[in-house]
């Protein structure tokens, strides 16, 4: 069953995925109860134009589409603060004019010979050094924010008129939660694809949130889930020979679906 720890470059890949399953699942809770989690949908499609660039420019792509996301996450926040638009209004508007950005270099850029499917669905198995050293530096701070912030954090995500009363940055904390997840979304683009990297954000705390109450245990239980599916996920890719992003979501689904019943089952239960 574990046979594929045989081979480097699946020992890679499972260390990046589950690096990347631990930050999303850290800062899973604090955007999806906040009601921020089309964020992760948003920064998607503009990682993929950032990682454009990278590729035009640089052999090491994440020099350039860090940056870049990080600028596009601080202006849907700046524009959803300043320009009285929604946040998920200030999402699309950045996101698509990055996204056709991405589609109109690609179309005229004749050296651009990388693979489009492989930027859209991942590729998980190519995993470089550079790769692991960036995702373990995003779980490093990702870790430092939130545990430096946990309580600021916690009384911003269900009270922001109370957080600000109390006198919380609240600016503070949303301009540097849209950037770590602008960083998240761009190291996990070109391993997850951008076509899916939003679901790890997503499922954690959908998942906890079924069978748990407390925001401490939908915390734990986010993370548990989120890195017993992408283990499984890469498991099951390797031996059913199916793509590994595709077959991680398939797990965190069906965890989603189970927890769902099992909620549904002990409520009629109490009745």
């Amino acid at each position: 069953m574990f046979s594929f720890f045989n081979y480097t470059f699946m020992i890679y890949a499972l260390v990046l995925a589950l690096l990347i399953a631990f930050a999303a699942s850290l800062l899973s809770p604090f955007l999806v109860l906040s009601k921020q989690s089309l964020i992760a949908d948003g920064m998607a499609h503009i990682a993929f134009t950032g990682v454009v660039i990278g590729l035009l420019f640089s052999s090491e792509p994440l020099y350039i589409a860090v940056p870049f996301s990080i600028l596009a996450a601080l202006a849907i926040t700046f524009l959803s603060e300043k320009a009285r638009l929604d946040n998920d209004a200030a999402i699309g508007v950045v996101s698509v004019f990055a996204l056709a950005l991405g589609l109109i270099i690609i179309s005229v850029s004749e050296g651009f010979n990388r693979s489009i499917e492989s930027l859209l669905v991942g590729s998980l198995l190519t995993v470089t050094v550079p790769e692991l050293i960036g995702a373990s530096i995003l779980a490093l701070l990702v870790i430092i924010f939130v545990l430096f912030f946990y309580r600021k954090l916690l009384v911003t995500t269900f009270d922001p008129t109370y957080a600000k009363f109390s006198g919380i940055n609240t600016r503070f904390l949303k301009y540097a939660l849209s950037a770590l997840t602008a960083i998240f979304v761009v190291v996990g683009v070109r391993a997850i694809g951008a076509l899916l990297i939003s679901a790890f954000i997503l499922f954690p705390t959908l998942i906890a949130r079924q069978i748990t109450r407390s925001f401490n245990t939908t915390l734990y239980t986010g993370i548990i889930f989120s890195l017993v599916s992408t283990f499984l996920g890469i498991v099951l890719s390797y031996h059913l020979a199916l793509p590994t992003g595709p077959t991680i979501i398939m797990v965190f689904t069906s965890f989603l679906i189970l927890a769902f019943l099992t909620n549904k089952l002990l409520l009629k239960r109490r009745d």
